[in-house]
């Protein structure tokens, strides 16, 4: 198995890590006194640390009402107004990190599209999203991953390639629905009994929250997850079988049920002692129990596949969540700002925006083989709010290393 990055589509993402990126720019200028220049990496990338953390702590404090796993107790009982005020609070921070760290938002048409393809595994699942309040999306990094699989094309005697379209990482925000709304909800579409419907929905929907107990918004991040099957991330996600599946079990089970049938009516028509017609009738009995065992036993063979994906997709949950997703804010805003300043240094006399955008897409590309889309406005922006570089007339004029590097040590210890 072996995953490629889609050439097609030039992503925000910078897919080099901050250490990497910085020895291999300074290598390409083989600028003097490298020293000084990991010097001022290394202080940009504690003042972006700084700028970050205050955000995390904000966020697990907004958090903390809505936490799945929380583990700390509290007396502070929360109204259902409060906490719809607590979770827009937290939603509108999280959408800004998750631009920050370069992810992008999964579209309703992309969703929409990737929800009506088949699981290039087999697995056929739905989902009812009216199970939820809300769900977020997101995405960073488009690929394409190539797997060796037996199909019905070569009589599975042989392995064919087959090119799996995947998202290399997926953020997800779900928030279910109390078993209050949902049950109003269903008893305002279809009629009933409004404690019944409850009542059912808790026994057959447990994804839902009890209101008189708490509400719950629960994070999760994955990594390679085929389009195809985004269903499956879902908590109430139900398995089916494929369509061609049912149509092979239904054959095989229709052949082997009339044959069993078949076999039954001739013994019954020869059968001259009770003994003769009980063993004729266990053999049809048992030819209808294979079958139905066939069918059981291909639903688990799908739940198996659907359990071992989620196991090796799943990256982090929850708090975690938080915690990874700052990390690859700080890192993309520093690399962002790094590269900026590095090019700028660079050049023998100022340059504009878009030759530098050009230069630091170009490098990239030769270095690394990936074309991508240098976000050089948010680099540049800054850099100006460090006082590191100044516009005048459509150029960038830039500090010495020196300059810049006590410009961003003055402002690291304006954060602490």
């Amino acid at each position: 198995m072996s995953i490629h990055f889609n050439n097609d589509i030039q992503e925000r993402f910078i897919p080099v890590a901050y250490e990497e990126l910085l020895q291999a720019t300074l290598k390409h200028f083989s600028f003097e006194n490298p020293d000084k220049y990991e010097r001022f990496a290394s202080l940009l990338r504690s003042y972006y640390h700084a700028q970050f953390h205050p955000l995390l702590l904000e966020l697990k404090a907004l958090y903390f009402p809505f936490n799945p796993d929380a583990d700390t107790l509290s007396t502070q009982e929360l109204t259902h107004e409060e906490y719809e005020g607590i979770k827009s609070q937290l939603v509108s921070k999280i959408r800004p990190l998750l631009n920050d760290a370069n992810y992008e938002e999964l579209t309703q048409k992309s969703l929409s599209k990737a929800l009506n393809e088949t699981s290039p595994y087999g697995v056929d699942v739905s989902v009812d999203f009216d199970d939820f309040e809300d769900i977020v999306l997101y995405f960073r990094g488009e690929a394409e991953r190539k797997d060796k699989r037996r199909t019905l094309s070569s009589l599975y005697l042989k392995k064919e390639t087959l090119y799996v379209r995947i998202y290399r990482r997926l953020f997800l925000l779900i928030k279910p629905k109390t078993l209050d709304a949902r049950a109003k909800e269903i008893m305002a579409q279809e009629g009933g009994d409004f404690d019944k419907i409850r009542k059912k929905l808790s026994k057959t929907t447990p994804v839902l929250v009890d209101s008189q107990r708490c509400e719950r918004i629960y994070f999760k991040l994955f990594k390679d997850i085929p389009q195809a099957d985004l269903n499956m991330l879902f908590p109430n996600t139900k398995v089916k079988i494929a369509m061609r599946d049912k149509l092979k079990i239904g054959v095989t089970g229709g052949g082997g049920t009339a044959g069993g049938a078949f076999t039954l009516i001739t013994k019954l028509s020869a059968a001259v002692e009770p003994m003769s017609l009980l063993i004729a009738l266990g053999g049809f009995v048992g030819v209808l129990w294979r079958q139905v065992k066939n069918i059981f036993m291909h639903q688990t063979r799908y739940m198996a596949a659907l359990a071992k994906n989620l196991y090796f997709y799943n990256l982090d949950n929850n708090t975690g969540v938080l915690s990874y997703m700052i990390d690859l804010a700080e890192a993309e805003e520093s690399k962002e700002a790094l590269l900026s300043y590095l090019f700028l240094s660079a050049s023998k006399e100022a340059i504009s925006r878009e030759t530098l955008d050009k230069q630091i897409e170009d490098f990239i590309l030769k270095t690394y083989k990936i074309p991508m889309d240098f976000e050089v406005d948010d680099g540049i922006e800054k850099l100006l709010e460090l006082g590191i570089v100044s516009e005048k007339e459509g150029r960038l004029h830039v500090s010495n290393i020196q300059e810049a590097s006590t410009l961003v040590h003055e402002a690291l210890k304006r954060l602490l």
